[in-house]
């Protein structure tokens, strides 16, 4: 199992903070030891695809993620099974 991943953004859903381009380190086990809180940049596997979106709200084991540029994109509500880590580290390019 590997305990670190490394995503690329594809994207500008999580304009500022994170741009198309830059790249994330994921740690697979942050999510595994440790309960997802509001707030956290987390990687979601959601319909087949990787996603970089932050926790907005938790509900009765419900997880709302969302991107910080809410112009690109809309709440998604997801199970905590679909978290795959936790982002650790942000390398600009």
């Amino acid at each position: 199992m590997f305990r670190l991943m490394r995503f690329k953004i594809a994207d500008k859903s999580m304009e500022p903070a994170l741009r198309e381009g830059d790249y994330v380190v994921v740690s697979k086990l942050d999510c595994l030891f440790r309960k997802p809180k509001i707030e956290d940049v987390v990687v979601v596997k959601h319909k087949g695809m990787f996603m970089i979106k932050r926790i907005r709200e938790i509900h009765n084991d419900k997880y709302f993620v969302q991107g910080d540029n809410r112009k690109y994109n809309s709440p998604i509500k997801i199970e905590r099974k679909q978290i795959v880590g936790k982002v650790l580290l942000h390398i600009r390019r």
